[in-house]
């Protein structure tokens, strides 16, 4: 997931989410963590919206970087279930969004511990968007859907695919 211009958060089955550079030297030479990115069209926004909301999309990927690890087992649950935003994603979002803003019964339970880097970019939207404006909202189930369907949904909902 793309954090700013130069940085993204990753994660891989033996680290933690953290931000790292998307620049890095092999052999001599520099090159791209990730080579696509694909950019929402901001443009759509009403006029001010666009920081209001690249700031509460940096607020909540912060929150999950801090606490959230990668989720071995949860990579395997993409694989079963359905990726349809349904009542039973409808509730795992609103669990995270009341964790998120200190409003849970739960409260002593940190916001998201295991996480997928798929999971992480649609959550980070949707919670982002609460109003689920489209196509900011991302109205997948982040639990159930593996990162071809994501490509798949942001390419439909005109989000641009950008070479970096």
């Amino acid at each position: 997931m793309f954090y700013d211009k130069d940085r993204i958060i990753h994660a891989t089955n033996s680290q933690n989410f953290h931000l790292v550079d998307n620049m890095v030297s092999e052999g001599g030479s520099m090159t791209y963590r990730a080579t696509k990115a694909f950019r929402p069209p901001w443009s759509t926004l009403p006029a001010g919206q666009e920081a209001i909301r690249k700031a509460e999309l940096q607020r909540v990927a912060d929150k999950m970087k801090d606490i959230a690890t990668y989720g071995l087992y949860r990579a395997f649950r993409l694989f079963a279930g359905n990726s349809t935003f349904g009542p039973d994603a409808e509730k795992r979002l609103n669990k995270y969004r009341a964790r998120l803003n200190g409003t849970a019964t739960d409260a002593d339970r940190k916001f998201i511990t295991h996480i997928t880097c798929s999971e992480a970019v649609m959550l980070t939207y949707q919670l982002a968007f609460p109003n689920r404006e489209a196509p900011f909202f991302i109205l997948l189930d982040a639990a159930h859907t593996m990162p071809s369907t994501l490509v798949n949904w942001l390419q439909k909902n005109g989000w641009e695919a950008v070479s970096v």
